[in-house]
């Protein structure tokens, strides 16, 4: 008896000496400062720790780029590069320089001289992104006598550096479609058939090369612009154009993104930017006798660039004037849809402009 009151002692002790030892991890949960249950500090901001204007955004053009108080430019698109290199549908390119690539010649060839047709090529990117060398911009000009053009971006080169350096380029192609010293372009390339063309902000370039030239005089070697392609073009301006977008912070947008890429050179109404604001007397500057303007359905400019072809037309100043437009498509959306019905059909048309003699 007295053996099994010891043992049941003996339990009873150890269950004791478990609750206390229980109690006391509790204590200690309890009372003891939690430090690693406090919040986690918030992520830092990119940029340079030591410069704090590194990381306060002062424009943000999403989605092109982000420029920062500093001075940094982050460009989110339009990055990619392609080098030189043989394709197999059209065979080499050939670049000059480091800022001029030329696509190698193939297609249809001009019925008096056996040559190409000379298709100068501004790419988009609302003056901020992009590059010749881009890879949807070369993949789309392969197949024509092209020299697609290389110009320094805003915002670390604000408008006018895009002109001035559009402008240089096309007359080197006038010089060496004349004479050379570039064999592929002299020995492929049909002067008398130079067409300016561009997409977006390249369209915009494009018009205001052909502006430029005044009826071809000012090119050098007194070359001519046979023609102007404006696809999607960037155009906009201060006074409403039937169909446009009547929203003010939308209008007010676009209004500070020129703003923005020319520095507040120009105003939205300038003629640079939106043709519409010129008198009817400065149409006969545009310096060619085909223009051919294409628009998107959903895309933003498109009131403007009918207006234009319109005032184009109304001006009398020009032979033909053509219009294309694809319906449900967004902005210049034949860039990264090359295998799309609506693709295929709009560079029937683009093709035809450029070929029909």
């Amino acid at each position: 008896m007295v053996a099994k009151t010891r043992r049941q002692l003996a339990k009873l002790a150890l269950l004791l000496l478990a609750l206390l030892l229980l109690a006391a991890i509790l204590l200690c949960v309890f009372l003891i400062p939690r430090h690693h249950r406090r919040p986690l500090p918030p992520a830092s901001q990119p940029g340079n720790a030591s410069n704090p204007d590194d990381s306060i955004v002062a424009f943000d053009f999403s989605p092109y780029l982000i420029m920062y108080k500093s001075g940094r430019v982050h460009r989110l698109d339009g990055t990619a590069r392609c080098s030189a290199g043989v394709d197999e549908a059209t065979g080499p390119d050939r670049a000059h320089g480091t800022d001029v690539p030329a696509p190698g010649a193939s297609g249809t060839k001009s019925k008096d001289s056996g040559r190409h047709p000379v298709l100068v090529f501004y790419h988009g990117g609302a003056f901020v992104i992009g590059s010749a060398f881009t890879p949807l911009y070369h993949a789309y000009l392969n197949g024509v006598v092209a020299v697609s053009m290389e110009y320094r971006l805003a915002p670390e080169h604000r408008l006018p550096t895009a002109y001035d350096d559009s402008w240089q380029a096309l007359n080197w192609v006038a010089r060496n479609a004349a004479s050379g010293p570039e064999p592929w372009l002299r020995d492929r390339g049909n002067l008398s058939r130079l067409f300016v063309a561009g997409d977006s902000a390249g369209a915009n370039i494009a018009h205001n090369m052909a502006m430029e030239t005044e009826g071809g005089g000012r090119l050098d070697g007194g070359a001519a612009i046979t023609g102007l392609l404006v696809l999607d073009p960037y155009f906009w301006g201060k006074k409403l154009v039937a169909g446009e977008t009547t929203d003010p912070a939308r209008r007010r947008q676009y209004e500070a993104t020129w703003s923005f890429i020319c520095g507040g050179r120009y105003g939205i109404d300038d003629p640079r930017v939106d043709p519409l604001s010129m008198p009817a007397s400065q149409w006969r500057k545009l310096a060619c006798s085909r223009v051919a303007v294409t628009s998107s359905g959903l895309d933003d400019f498109r009131p403007r660039g009918l207006a234009y072809a319109v005032a184009l037309n109304d001006s009398g100043c020009h032979g033909e004037i053509e219009q294309y437009e694809t319906s449900g498509e967004r902005h210049v959306y034949f860039l990264d849809r090359p295998k799309a019905p609506n693709f295929i059909k709009e560079l029937a048309f683009v093709t035809g402009f450029l070929t029909r003699e």
